[in-house]
Formats: structure tokens, C-alpha cells, sequence
């Protein structure tokens, strides 16, 4: 019997466009979590930034380490890996939870409660759980290389306790193509037609009495993380991870299960899981809504038809017996208001066999009424379903709010940083002194890197980039 299932989650498509927001989830607690402000204090750090944010970590930490790489918006900068288990591993190694009040909208716990640290003091957090996450921080520094670990912590303050590591993937030999040179060691260039029928001149490839492109290995420190994961086993390098990983915790004396060995499974990352949580989570807020109005719109037909019926229109129109001070309108708010009965009432509410009872009781109510007491008890009842049902109906608007919210706040700040960056430009240009009219945003970002790394001059500002010259 397991403890817990083995969790490795495995990132490598961290882009420059992705580092900032990375790094604001790791420092400040902000992204796509459940952050509990009370636990973060709890959280451990094994390796910490040495300079303003996580892209400038990574600039310096290539620079400082003479590491050749792209310097492209699509270069794969940074990797990210996450070690953890479920509720039911923590709890065998002490830890306590508690119910979050939650549930999992998809996977094999869908239904259930989410369960989450119960922390308190660092009292709470077991010797045992430490030294898991000891153990696979180990493991991660013989997996990658030590110095190629940029950001490595321990998360207590969101649902489930886990090691969150940032590396760049650095190998020592690479292989690139080679190309056919002249007799004067120049490289030939040929004319090649592009699938939009344009041409372009382009550095001739060298290919074998087969066709096939030939390479050369070059040795040396590159940031490239094709290589990175060719060299641990390409197509099956996550799979062979996983396989080393749990041999490794095993003998550290952790009981994890490894799952179904060459079962063809997708890695999916944290992100990838939380928008998978918040997608069937508004799919089921939508089909509640949904049931809901459905709901709604036969209990308003079905009392619309009570009121019409003329067996009862004594007990829902009291001036038709000359009392006053119920009218028709009074009948139709009542109905209005059944827009915010819970589901359980308005379920029970609606039912057939319930709606016959209560017609019944009903007839048999009129037929014993025979003083204005009796008259008097019947507009409290109604008074109180009144105000019973205007206090459900804020709920219905509550649900409504609830998943438009949803959909707006992606949108919302999308918007907020779009305009904040358009600020910043123009505020560089301003203080620089620059023409902005033919920039576009890698320039802006390179000016940045120039005056963060103090090499920045006016005298580049009609230069095609803001590199250090060589």
C-alpha cells in the first residue's frame, strides 16, 4: 500500500514574456493560486534571487557564466519543476488538514473536499515533510546542476505543500548544421522559394550522399533546451525522470506511487490544471444557472396558473372579498420574487406531488376560514414568504455576479498591464530623450536591460539595439 501518488510536473516553455509574471508569483504571492496570507510565512526558500526580478536573474546569470544562447522572444529561456503528492501523503508523514470548503471540479477526486494545511506555527509543519522536500531539492541539483537552479521554494500557503524550482537548461555540447563553403572557406548562399511563393537568399546546407543534413558537435556552455532534454532521454526524458525520481525517494525511505509505468500521459502543469479547474467550475455554475432559471420560469407558470384558477382566487386576491389590501400587482411581485428561491425550495416547491398537497391544503384552508383572524394569520404567512423570498432572491444575483466575475477579470487585467506598459514606454522616451515612432517592444526591452546592467548611453540611441559592444 502507497501513501500518496508521485507528483513531477515539468515546465520547459517559459518564454521572456513569462518571467515576470513567474516571478511575481514566487516573490509576492500573486498568479493563479489559492494564497493563504496566513500560511505564507511558512513558506521555505532553498535558493533566492540575487537581482531585481527573475528576468534580470537569468541575463546575469547567463552573462556572469559566459553562456552562448539566442537572444530571441521565442528562445525557451527557463524551466520550471514541481515535486508534491496529495492530502492523504502529507497526512501520513503528520501534517494536519483541514476542509477548505471546496471542491475538485475535475480529475479522479472531482465532488470531493479540497483539503488543506491546517498551520498555525512552524510547529505544524512535521520533520518529515522537511525532509521530503530536503530529499527532492537533492535530487533536483544532481538532475540539473546546482548552479543551473535559479529559484527553488516550498509553498505552505496554498492547497497542497509543495517544492516550486526554477532552472535554466545549460548543456556542454550542442550540434549545428553545417554548410557547404567554397574553396576560399566562405559560406555558399542559394535562392530557396518560401511556402508564400517569395524567395529568399539563404546560407546553403550541407547534406551527406543521402540527402540528409550533416551536423557537427561543438563543445562549450549553451543555454539550449532541446539538447537539454535529448541528452536525459528525448521523447522518453520525462519518463525516465519520473522512473529516477521515484528510485531516488524510495531509498530515501518515502512510500510514493510511481503510477502506470509507459502509460501515455500528457505532463500537465499547474497552470494548465487551475484553468482546467476554473473551466469546469464555470461550466457547472453555468448549468446551475441554467437549471435555475428553468426552474424558475415553471414555478412562475405554475403560480400564475394557481392565481388564475378559480377555486383559490379568494386566497391569493383577498380584495375580491372586499378586506382590502392585497391587489393583482401584489399577487405579481410575489411572483417576481420566487426568481430568488434556493434550489432545494424551489425544487421541492415545483414538484407534482407537492404542488397537489398544497393545492389541496389550500382548498380545505378556504373552506374553514370564517373570521378576519383567521384572514389576518394568512397575510402574515404571506408577508414572511415575502421577505423569505427576497432574501433568496439576492442569492440568484449573487450567482450571477459570481460567473460574469469570472469572466471579466482575465480581461480586466490584461487591460490594466497593456495600459501600464504603454505608460512606461512613452515615460522612457520622454526622460531618454528617443524617437519612438519606428520601436517596436524588443527595443524597449533591451533599453531596459541597458540601463539595469549600467551601459546605457544617449549616444546608442540611434543604434539598432542597446547590446554591449564588443
Amino acid at each position: 500500500m502507497y501513501d500518496g501518488k508521485q507528483v513531477v510536473r515539468v515546465e520547459t516553455q517559459y518564454k521572456k514574456a513569462d518571467l515576470y509574471n513567474i516571478g511575481v508569483e514566487m516573490t509576492n504571492r500573486k498568479g493563479t493560486g489559492n494564497y493563504d496570507k496566513d500560511r505564507t510565512i511558512f513558506n521555505g526558500e532553498y535558493v533566492s534571487l540575487t537581482q531585481n526580478n527573475l528576468y534580470q536573474e537569468v541575463k546575469n546569470n547567463l552573462k556572469v557564466r559566459n553562456i552562448e544562447y539566442q537572444n530571441r522572444p521565442n528562445t525557451n529561456l527557463l524551466n520550471g519543476v514541481t515535486f508534491t503528492s496529495g492530502p492523504e501523503f502529507f497526512q501520513s508523514l503528520g501534517m494536519k488538514f483541514k476542509d477548505s470548503g471546496r471542491t475538485y471540479h475535475t480529475g479522479d477526486k472531482k465532488g470531493q473536499a479540497v483539503m488543506i494545511p491546517d498551520i498555525k506555527s512552524k510547529d505544524d509543519i512535521p520533520k518529515a515533510v522537511s525532509y521530503f522536500f530536503d530529499s527532492c531539492m537533492e535530487f533536483l541539483k544532481e538532475y540539473v546542476g546546482e548552479e543551473n537552479i535559479l529559484l527553488s521554494q516550498i509553498h505552505y500557503d496554498e492547497d497542497t505543500p509543495h517544492l516550486q524550482a526554477y532552472f535554466v537548461p545549460v548543456v556542454n555540447k550542442v550540434k549545428r548544421k553545417c554548410f557547404v563553403k567554397d574553396e576560399n572557406g566562405n559560406v555558399v548562399k542559394e535562392e530557396v522559394k518560401k511556402k508564400d511563393g517569395t524567395t529568399s537568399i539563404v546560407p546553403k546546407l550541407l547534406r551527406d550522399d543521402k540527402g540528409k543534413i550533416v551536423y557537427e558537435e561543438v563543445n562549450g556552455k549553451f543555454l539550449n533546451c532541446d539538447q537539454f532534454w535529448k541528452d536525459k532521454g528525448g521523447k522518453l526524458s520525462f519518463h525516465q525522470m519520473q522512473n529516477d525520481f521515484n528510485k531516488f525517494i524510495t531509498e530515501k525511505g518515502f512510500n510514493l506511487y510511481r503510477g502506470d509505468v509507459g502509460a501515455n500521459k500528457e505532463n500537465q502543469s499547474k497552470l494548465d490544471y487551475d484553468i482546467a479547474e476554473k473551466k469546469a467550475e464555470l461550466e457547472e455554475l453555468n448549468k446551475e444557472k441554467e437549471n435555475t432559471l428553468k426552474i424558475i420560469e415553471n414555478s412562475k407558470n405554475r403560480l400564475k396558473n394557481l392565481e388564475y384558477n378559480s377555486d383559490y382566487s379568494n386566497v391569493l386576491n383577498p380584495t375580491k372579498r372586499k378586506l382590502g389590501g392585497y391587489k393583482e400587482d401584489d399577487v405579481f411581485k410575489i411572483i417576481k420574487y420566487t426568481k430568488g428561491l434556493q434550489h432545494k425550495i424551489i425544487i421541492l416547491s415545483t414538484d407534482n406531488a407537492n404542488k397537489d398537497r398544497e393545492i389541496n391544503k389550500l382548498t380545505e384552508e378556504n373552506k374553514t376560514f370564517k373570521n378576519n383572524n383567521e384572514l389576518l394569520k394568512r397575510n402574515e404567512i404571506i408577508k414572511e414568504q415575502k421577505q423569505e423570498i427576497g432574501r433568496l432572491n439576492d442569492l440568484v444575483n449573487i450567482l450571477s455576479n459570481n460567473i460574469e466575475n469570472l469572466k471579466t477579470k482575465l480581461e480586466t487585467e490584461v487591460d490594466k498591464w497593456k495600459s501600464l506598459l504603454k505608460k512606461i514606454c512613452k515615460a522612457l522616451d520622454k526622460v531618454l530623450g528617443r524617437d519612438k515612432s519606428k520601436d517596436k517592444l524588443e527595443e524597449y526591452e533591451n533599453i531596459a536591460d541597458a540601463i539595469n546592467y549600467g551601459y546605457y548611453s544617449k549616444s546608442h540611441k540611434n543604434k539598432d539595439d542597446f547590446e554591449i559592444e564588443r
